[in-house]
């Protein structure tokens, strides 16, 4: 399958925000309107008003404690906060409740334990726990979002620990490894490891994303080799299916309200695209071409508009493009 070219904006920081690095992840606050992007340039966490298709950059919020580079950002509505992993194995806090008098200042930064830095990170809204994958150090950490402090250290997870992700459908905590090749599962209740799923397939996923309704997900491949993507039935805990139009990349997410897979191949050998899978059976439905940096991806789903990160003539970016029809 090619890419189907649309039209991609985009918006480009000031030169006096650049720095040395790049972005790595992003979210949405759908209710709010507003984007957060990790900032590798400004050492800060980006904020954008996305209440029109058309971005406003309102602020970066910066503080002491927070650490250069940037990994995993996530909301965490509910309770009012960003959670951003960062720097020498960091979590900081962000207060997001409107009402609140820290509203847009880091109200704490964890430490969980490791020595390299904390990577990828999602919420468990059931539990109110963030998960964070320790990438390198073979253990992912599970905080109380609520008090904001580190509850647990899940060990023995293996190598190059990538994406976790909460499902609603059996409400465990699901964990690639992109060295071991496998998938952990961790009960969130007790947070014990309580199995690890061989893929039985070369992927080494860097992405992970579920959709509870079917228990399906998507594992996105980051083998340059052999560039593909697989689904995975989460019932029956095996390959359901193998896509070779579209792999080696990095985030992947499943937004509910458009029923989409997204997948960001920022790595695919004939250059950068966004994948977009729907459907059951889970089928590739387009491929969007973007450009180098957009590494991950989310919708705006009140515009439904799929937003990246992007270098553009060497400084950070934020593209977006109108979700094509299936």
């Amino acid at each position: 399958m090619s890419a189907n070219p649309v039209e991609i904006s985009r918006f480009e920081l000031a030169p006096d925000l650049c720095g040395i690095k790049f972005t790595d992840t992003l979210d949405i606050d759908q209710e709010a309107h507003r984007l957060y992007m990790g900032d590798n340039w400004s050492g800060g966490i980006d904020v954008f008003d996305i209440s029109s298709p058309a971005p406003d950059y309102l602020t970066t919020i910066r503080a002491r404690a927070m650490r250069p580079s940037f990994y995993g950002v996530c909301v965490a509505k509910d309770v009012g906060k960003v959670f951003v992993a960062h720097g020498t194995s960091m979590v900081s806090v962000i207060d997001i409740d409107p009402s609140s008098p820290t509203e847009g200042k880091v109200v704490a930064t964890l430490e969980t334990g490791g020595q390299q830095h904390a990577d990828l990170i999602d919420y468990d809204p059931v539990h109110q726990k963030i998960y964070v994958a320790n990438r390198n150090e073979n253990f992912m950490t599970a905080i109380d979002a609520v008090n904001n402090r580190v509850t647990a250290k899940i060990e023995g997870l293996g190598g190059a620990l990538e994406q976790p992700r909460f499902n609603g459908a059996d409400r465990m905590v699901y964990l690639v490894s992109a060295s071991d090749n496998v998938i952990h599962q961790i009960d969130p209740a007790t947070d014990r490891l309580v199995h690890t799923f061989e893929i039985g397939d070369d992927c080494n996923p860097n992405g992970l994303a579920i959709n509870p309704v079917t228990n399906k997900a998507l594992l996105g491949c980051g083998n340059r080799e052999r560039q593909h993507t697989i689904i995975w039935d989460l019932n029956q805990q095996r390959v359901e299916s193998r896509i070779d139009d579209c792999g080696c990349g990095d985030g992947a997410v499943y937004d509910p309200v458009v029923d989409r897979f997204l997948f960001a191949a920022s790595g695919f050998s004939s250059g950068p695209v966004v994948g977009i899978f729907g459907g059951d059976p889970v089928k590739l439905q387009i491929m969007v071409p973007t450009q180098a940096g957009a590494s991950w991806v989310a919708v705006d789903q009140t515009h439904r508009r799929v937003y990246a990160p992007a270098i553009e003539q060497g400084r950070p970016a934020l593209i977006s493009f109108p979700l094509p029809d299936a």
